[in-house]
């Protein structure tokens, strides 16, 4: 039975190093999150419909195109997070960054794309939290 239970333990050790190891490395943390196009008018664009996009920028100089549905997306009064309280009403966009705005919208809106969180890292008072990265385009309704 000992050496069950002492061979159990070895394989999920070597499992655990095999696991970090293979996760930890070749990936760079994400620095910055630039959306395209970074203005729009929505007047523009055929029927209204405008598709953003975003390229990440991560540590070492690397730029890459973000998958639309791996973000959240939202429409705002500024900059930031995609949360209830920074929505502004007047402009949808789904999941995958196609924004249109809603008949009888005027006036500019802040488009955000937040990434999902990044790594966890030590804040402050020696807690754990990730931060999210985002990026803003503007929006224009008739």
């Amino acid at each position: 039975m000992n050496r069950l239970v002492t061979l159990v333990r070895r394989i999920a050790l070597l499992l655990g190093v095999v696991v970090t190891i293979g996760c930890g490395n070749g990936k760079q943390p994400l620095q910055s999150v630039t959306i395209t196009p970074a203005t729009a008018d929505a007047q523009k664009y055929s029927g209204g419909m405008v598709q953003f996009s975003a390229v990440g920028l991560y540590a070492g100089g690397e730029s890459r195109q973000m998958l639309s549905s791996a973000l959240s997306w939202c429409a705002s009064p500024g900059p930031g997070v995609c949360i209830g309280e920074n929505v502004k009403p007047g402009v949808t966009i789904d999941q995958n960054g196609l924004a249109q705005c809603q008949p009888g919208s005027v006036g500019t809106w802040t488009i955000n794309a937040n990434s999902p969180p990044t790594s966890q890292a030590a804040q402050p008072g020696g807690e754990i939290g990730a931060s999210i990265i985002f990026g803003s385009a503007t929006l224009t309704c008739p």
